[in-house]
Parts: structure tokens; C-alpha cells; sequence
């Protein structure tokens, strides 16, 4: 099989996999709340953990809550920090963790909406003359876009909307471990963290909020993350999560001097063929390629790679079978006879130049094959 799904999920690191397995296989189980021998050394890890993440955030480990990943974060950052009247805005591009979470805060009657991105999923610099409205606000901007991968100028928009008196909130699940950038470079109050987009477990996730910062938890009934987290911690998951900082610490896990020009080449194959538009923008994350094949329908692409052993998506892998069309690509403008035959193809840096020109071989073949028949739906 040749895997471009890792925008969904990526292969666990044999390194973490192996840390993983040694905390499995320990003898006493031990949950870190409690307070006999066994249960202090797996606090010790535990807090070990924290501190590697917080290493390769360069942040302060009390900062940061584990959670089960980037959905529950990005809900504990719009639903627990901002108070009921306080005015709430968000990207039009945002995961539907965030646009679900904030609708339901619209939906009790807080002020705020979306914000627009042009054509290339950037946020519109007309946003900029409504600066007014953004006073005690939150605002939350995703870093790297999970469909087409367009990374947003976040320290930028940071620096302004705090000019306006706002607070920003980033759901960096696409962009920390990939990205070399830390939380201080960025200059959000909050930061969504989860590691399974970059070869760490999924299950685990990370919120980080400035120290000044107050949250209301989402889940309560015991002391865990210092009251803001209630729940027995997944310490295996979390173990492996701080393995993984340390890792991207020491070498960064997505450097590869050759992946941009390879996944390049591969962006020219596929606007090379006829029917075919690339919807990435120019300087997006560079392995996540989507793309539009106008009157045909992604599910059936979608299937015909499967069949030729190539695993790819449409859209977020948590709406992904919804017909509904994406709301990414409206917010960009694409027409709805695109976003209906709008596929992502998302390598990592393992994947080969042969792999990906089988690739746009095969859908070279299938995309000719479908134009030519008579659509039935």
C-alpha cells in the first residue's frame, strides 16, 4: 500500500513505540494519583513527559494540560476559557472541532462568527478594518490547515488581534513536530498539541495556556491536571508523546532536504493532467497536496485508488463521510462541481519519488476513465 493519509493519521516511530511498550510491560500498575511507591514513580514519568513536551515548546511544563487529543483541546480552549458573553471568532477554515465547539457557544448567544480567508485559505486582510470588534475577544486561527495545508502567518495575526485587546487561541495539530517554530515565536495564549500527526500515539493530546489564563473544565470529578483535566491520565500515550518532543527536539522528525522538491514534482505531475487543479497553494505545508477533479465525485476516486492500493481522503478525516461539502474549500471559493471531486493526498517524509509517480499515474488513468463516462448520480 502506498499511504497519503497522514494528514488523518501517521505511523507510530518505532523509538516511541518501544518506549510505549516498556511502560506497558512494567510490572505494578500504578496510577499517578496515587500516593504509594508505585504510584509516585509513575507520577515522576509522567511529569517527565511534561517537561519534554514543554522542552521542545520551550514553555513552562505547569502550562500544559494532557488531554485525549486535539478535539478535546481545541473544546477546553473555546469552551472553558472564553465566558458566556464573551464575543468568539474563528477562522472559516477552522477543524470541526473548533467551528462544532464554537457553534454551540453562537448558539448561547455569545457575539462573534467567522472570519474570511481568500482564495488560498489565508485569513483576508480585509479582517484588519473591523478591529473594533475583536476587543475582549477570543480568536481562534488554525496554523496549518488539515485539508490543503495553508499555513496561516499566525505570529503576525497574533501580534495584531492583541493589538486589538484579543486573546488567540491556535489548534496547531497539523503544524507542531512538523513546523520548527515554538509557542513564544508564535505568540498565542493557547495552543492545541496533539502527536499522532507526527508519528507519536493517538489518544494524546496537549492544551497550552498562558499562565494568567483561567479555564473552566470540560471535565470534572477528580484532582488530575490540576483540576482542569479530571480523569486517570493515559500514561502510556502521554510517555510516548514526550518521547516524541524529545525526538523532534534532538532531530527534527519531518526534515528531509529532498521532500519539498519531491512532493514539487508530484504538484506539477497532478496539475499536469487534464481535468486535474491543484488546490494546495504555493508554499502550503508541502506534503499535504489536495485537489479538485471537476464532475466527478472524490468517494469514487477514492475507491479506485484504493482498489490500486493508494490510501487517500477528501476533506477532514472526522467528516470524511459526510457528503456535506467541505466548508474549507466554499470559504476558498472553489465551485461546488470541484469540492464534489476534491481529494487530499498527504505524504510524509518516508514516502518515495516512485511512490508518488505511481500515484499520479494511477490517477491519471482513473480521472481520464471517469471524465469519459456519463455521471449516474
Amino acid at each position: 500500500m502506498i499511504y497519503l493519509d497522514n494528514n488523518a493519521t501517521t505511523p507510530l516511530d518505532p523509538r516511541v513505540a518501544r518506549v510505549m511498550v516498556e511502560e506497558l510491560e512494567r510490572g505494578a500498575p500504578a496510577n499517578p494519583s496515587s500516593l504509594h511507591g508505585a504510584g509516585r514513580d509513575a507520577r515522576s514519568r509522567l511529569e517527565r513527559a511534561r517537561e519534554q513536551l514543554a522542552g521542545r515548546l520551550a514553555v513552562d511544563p505547569s502550562e500544559l494540560t494532557f488531554t485525549s487529543g486535539g478535539t478535546e483541546s481545541n473544546n477546553l480552549a473555546l469552551l472553558g476559557v472564553a465566558e458566556p458573553e464573551q464575543p468568539l471568532f474563528i477562522s472559516a477554515i477552522e477543524h470541526p472541532s473548533v467551528r462544532d465547539a464554537a457553534r454551540r457557544r453562537w448558539a448561547a448567544g455569545a457575539p462573534g462568527g467567522e472570519l474570511p480567508v481568500d482564495g488560498e485559505g489565508r485569513l483576508d486582510r480585509s479582517i484588519r478594518e473591523r478591529g473594533a470588534e475583536f476587543e475582549g475577544a477570543l480568536v481562534s486561527i488554525q496554523w496549518v490547515n488539515n485539508e490543503v495545508g495553508t499555513i496561516q502567518a499566525l505570529a503576525d495575526w497574533a501580534a495584531w488581534f492583541h493589538e486589538q485587546g484579543a486573546l488567540v487561541h491556535t489548534d496547531g495539530a497539523q503544524g507542531f513536530f512538523r513546523l520548527p517554530d515554538t509557542i513564544p515565536e508564535l505568540g498565542v495564549d493557547l495552543a492545541t498539541i496533539t502527536a499522532h500527526k507526527s508519528f507519536g500515539p493517538t489518544g494524546v493530546g496537549a492544551l497550552w495556556v498562558r499562565r494568567g489564563v483561567l479555564l473552566d473544565p470540560l471535565l470534572r470529578g477528580g484532582p488530575q491536571e490540576k483540576k482542569v483535566r479530571a480523569g486517570t491520565e493515559n500514561l502510556p500515550a502521554i510517555i510516548g508523546m514526550g518521547a516524541l518532543a524529545a525526538l523532534d527536539q534532538e532531530a527534527p522528525l519531518w526534515a528531509d532536504r529532498g521532500l519539498a522538491e519531491r512532493l514539487g514534482r508530484f504538484r506539477a505531475e497532478l496539475a499536469g493532467i487534464d481535468g486535474v487543479r491543484v488546490l494546495s497553494p504555493e508554499g502550503a505545508f508541502p506534503t499535504c497536496v489536495s485537489i479538485a477533479v471537476a464532475d466527478c465525485l472524490a468517494e469514487t476516486i477514492l475507491v479506485r485508488l484504493d482498489l490500486e492500493g493508494v490510501a487517500a481522503s477528501s476533506g477532514s478525516a472526522c467528516s470524511s463521510g459526510a457528503r456535506e461539502p467541505s466548508h474549507v474549500l466554499a470559504a476558498m471559493g472553489v465551485p461546488d462541481r470541484e469540492i464534489r471531486g476534491a481529494i487530499r493526498l498527504s505524504a510524509a517524509p518516508s514516502t518515495t519519488e516512485e511512490e508518488l509517480s505511481r500515484v499520479a499515474g494511477h490517477l491519471a488513468r482513473i480521472v481520464e476513465d471517469l471524465r469519459r463516462r456519463p455521471r449516474t448520480d
